[in-house]
């Protein structure tokens, strides 16, 4: 939720920046790549799409310094110090690039299997191949929202399989070791099809509750005494901007401070709005059911 607050004040604590900037990168990322597929004069999706996608994901966070949005041209390795003791070497540089024109080729030339079997084969094959020095479960992850969308799966990129692969962390790199070592994709496609569907369900029932709550919310809205039109413009713009300060609301409203304040005072009368730092000056207000809703499942 820290994005909610930096947006609202403009500002994020110290420990919180890089945070907040990776975030900021995701969004910018998945936007671009977005847009590119989305435009009639776009790219498709291919590794000239992944590595600029993959360079947006790495601006200023870690990783930034390891040549972000470039194919790498050294050796790799994951887990311990080097690649003799390593827990896996991904293929070695020269045989980097021909690997990924081979998935870029499955990517727009396999049409047999169901899109989301060839979505898990794509995110395998990806970690497999590993092709950047740093950035590749990120960039793994994202893949798979955009193959979903690029196969019209789904509209809008609204499943993240992230959490799924988080909780179960070790399966999750045991099923992709497994097809590495053994060959056993049936193994790692009916992990990845349990997250698909853990993650489908999961996204309807947060989905369902957050209309019920906004439908409840906005009734609650319109009853109270002190609401107007401009405290109902307001709260049908706090599901974008559930953290919002008397400046921020300005903004949006494209209205007065005094006009502002009293539109947010009134959803605090209503029961929707909390001011959340017990301050006289500069409080920030947040619309705390839905968040609660939002981070509901999310702790590991």
């Amino acid at each position: 939720m820290d994005l909610f607050a930096f947006e609202a004040a403009g500002k994020a604590e110290s420990s919180e920046t890089d945070d907040v900037q990776g975030v900021c990168n995701y969004l910018d990322a998945i936007a671009y790549a977005r847009k590119q597929l989305k435009s009639p004069k776009g790219l498709p999706l291919s590794v000239r799409v992944l590595c600029e996608t993959h360079r947006r994901l790495a601006k200023g966070v870690r990783g930034a310094e390891k040549s972000p949005g470039e194919v790498r041209r050294s050796q790799n390795w994951i887990g311990r110090t080097r690649p003799g003791n390593a827990a896996y070497v991904p293929p070695p540089p020269h045989a980097v690039g021909e690997l990924l024109a081979g998935l870029e080729r499955f990517i727009h030339g396999e049409r047999d299997l169901p899109p989301l079997i060839r979505a898990g084969l794509c995110h395998a094959q990806f970690e497999t191949i590993h092709p950047f020095l740093d950035g590749n479960g990120r960039i793994g992850r994202l893949l798979i929202a955009l193959l979903f969308e690029h196969w019209k799966l789904l509209r809008e990129p609204l499943l993240y399989l992230s959490l799924f692969f988080k909780q179960r962390r070790a399966e999750y790199y045991r099923r992709l070791d497994g097809v590495r070592g053994q060959g056993d994709f049936k193994g790692w496609l009916a992990f990845f099809l349990e997250g698909t569907a853990v993650v489908a369900e999961e996204a309807v029932g947060t989905i369902q509750d957050l209309f019920s709550l906004i439908t409840s919310d906005r009734a609650k809205v319109l009853r109270v005494k002190t609401s107007s039109v401009m405290a109902a413009r307001l709260f049908e713009l706090l599901p974008e901007h559930p953290i919002v300060t008397i400046g921020r609301v300005v903004d949006l409203l494209s209205t007065t401070k005094p006009t502002a304040n009293k539109a947010v005072n009134a959803l605090v009368d209503a029961g929707v709005l909390v001011e959340t730092t017990g301050r006289r000056r500069d409080r920030t207000f947040g619309y705390a059911a839905y968040l609660d809703r939002l981070r509901t499942g999310t702790e590991i």
